[in-house]
């Protein structure tokens, strides 16, 4: 009998103890907090003074952080070819493996950019094109967000070789059609840039028209939530740092239809204060953002 007890007595000790382990180990971080705002790996994975891993606006990159965030930013910028490629610097210079490349994607032909390898520390891989990217996200079961920052930051001379600006973007728009033709998660893409003419193009293609069109300029934000109204976007692209950009201007913007993203937090503090303030999605730089705010 007295065994029977002393067993009995180190099972429930036994139950006690584990019961004690799931409560405090519940109680030492909350579930966490639904949210609808999402999350975007700024260039992928993060900027490469960021990453120690993966190379910025690569493809190996946005697959990723697709396991942490909920989408990528990525930079994109077109050939002579009409090939539109994912690189974010104005010249090579500063990112080709080989020094004395100092070329302009805009300004190149595919079978020069099909060499070049591209390097950061001991780092390197090659230039990819959006193709490549879109062709691969068309196979994910859900698709994943993909907001595409337009680079324009050329001078008169590269975009004389397309007549003008406006040939360049029309050109642009033209060969985004011809990438998405066949996409199934159109509406999951966002594009960035400051220009009416460029936006109207791509609500006039039937294959880009359900793309979100965010306004980048660099004005306050009441002023921005104004000419994005009368341009006939349908979001803004904002620094969050920007002492204009407010939880207040935000709800406005919503209110008025707009949605918004905000760029780039990166450490905890930052990153709370961008979800603060309400927007539609973040891009970051910390593919732990998700973790760090305890949020899904």
């Amino acid at each position: 009998m007295r065994f029977k007890k002393e067993n009995s007595l180190l099972f429930l000790a036994a139950n006690f103890l584990f019961c004690c382990s799931v409560i405090f180990s519940s109680c030492g971080r909350p579930s966490p907090l639904e949210t609808n705002i999402q999350f975007l790996g700024h260039k992928g994975s993060g900027n490469n003074n960021y990453n120690d891993v993966l190379l910025e606006n690569t493809i190996p990159s946005v697959q990723g952080v697709l396991s942490r965030l909920d989408g990528a930013e990525i930079d994109v910028q077109m050939s002579l070819d009409g090939t539109i490629w994912i690189f974010h610097n104005s010249s090579l210079s500063n990112s080709a493996c080989i020094n004395s490349i100092q070329d302009t994607i805009p300004k190149m032909r595919d079978t020069e950019i099909e060499l070049i390898r591209i390097c950061h520390k001991n780092k390197s891989d090659r230039l990819y094109r959006l193709a490549e990217l879109v062709n691969w996200a068309n196979t994910t079961p859900e698709g994943f967000y993909l907001s595409l920052d337009i680079k324009v930051s050329f001078n008169a001379g590269t975009f004389a070789l397309y007549g003008n600006k406006d040939g360049y973007l029309s050109k642009f728009a033209d060969e985004l059609a011809l990438i998405f033709v066949n996409y199934k998660f159109t509406d999951k893409v966002l594009v960035e840039i400051d220009s009416k003419f460029f936006c109207n193009l791509i609500k006039n293609h039937k294959a880009t028209k359900k793309m979100t069109t965010c306004f980048m300029r660099y004005e306050a934000m009441p002023q921005k939530i104004e000419n994005a109204i009368k341009l006939g976007y349908d979001g803004l692209s904002c620094n969050y740092t920007d002492v204009t950009v407010t939880k207040e201007n935000i709800e406005i913007a919503h209110r008025a239809g707009l949605k918004v993203q905000l760029w780039t937090p990166y450490y905890r503090d930052e990153l709370r204060k961008a979800f603060a303030m309400n927007p539609d999605f973040i891009q970051t730089d910390n593919i732990y953002a998700k973790q760090a705010l305890n949020v899904k």
